[in-house]
């Protein structure tokens, strides 16, 4: 059995039961094994619990927690301005920006990837924060304790988000052709945010070509959604 057919049987495994219980960061990570077969994934766990123990600190130093504007400060204090995350707009189409241990290295990535981690080191935290995927472009939601939610871009450093704001940005990506629908924020399922993820390394390794790696992505996808019959032909046609 090669590394990647182990990883994969450890991705598929992961997957597989109640959606709820679904550990999204650490699915991501096999993700990234599947090309880094070396990854210590334990070791990238122990960071984001690190950062989720060093905001749950600033939470309870700051009374932040009954106080959602006080607990965004703390959140974006930490992750965008101390830890320094941002978005690579220098190397968008970079695949490593899909490639979770490679994010938390290098403190940038894309919507997709950076709002894994934001809502995991918040999650960890105690606080209610779920990725939210709007066509083209992935937020983060975080729902106060009086329910009401606030977004944020993780890929512009945190910056809040009206739900007018959200339908602004997703016209100015597609125009009056794709109107706004209220689920577009709803909150991702962990199942979704991987195939949000997956879909993107995809795309980005069939424009540069490499037709292998598409292929290997595609396992991954067949192991969330078994009978998804694009990605089921798409791999037939790849491997043809």
């Amino acid at each position: 059995m090669t590394a990647f057919e182990v990883t994969l049987q450890q991705f598929r495994a992961t997957v597989t039961g109640p959606a709820d219980d679904l550990p999204l960061a650490r699915a991501a990570l096999l993700i990234a094994r599947s090309e880094y077969p070396d990854l210590d994934i334990d070791a990238c766990e122990r960071r984001i619990q690190d950062m989720a123990e060093t905001l749950a600190q600033q939470l309870a130093r700051n009374d932040a927690r009954e106080h959602p504007r006080r607990a965004v400060q703390a959140m974006t204090q930490l992750f965008f301005r101390e830890l320094g995350f941002r978005g690579n707009v220098e190397h968008y189409d970079d695949p490593r920006n899909l490639y979770l241990h490679w994010v938390l290295a290098e403190r940038k990535g894309i919507p997709v990837s950076l709002a894994i981690v934001f809502a995991e080191v918040c999650q960890r935290a105690g606080l209610d924060v779920q990725p939210v995927g709007l066509p083209g472009h992935v937020l983060c939601r975080y729902r106060t304790p009086e329910g009401e939610p606030i977004y944020l871009d993780v890929f512009h450093g945190g910056r809040l988000l009206s739900e007018a704001d959200c339908q602004l940005l997703v016209r100015n990506l597609f125009g009056a052709r794709v109107p706004f629908k209220p689920h577009y924020l709803d909150a991702l399922t962990p199942r979704q945010t991987l195939q949000r993820l997956l879909h993107n390394l995809k795309a980005g390794y069939l424009q540069r070509g490499d037709e292998e790696r598409a292929a290997k992505v595609i396992d991954l996808l067949l192991a969330l959604f078994p009978w998804d019959l694009d990605e089921i032909r798409d791999r037939g046609m790849l491997r043809e």
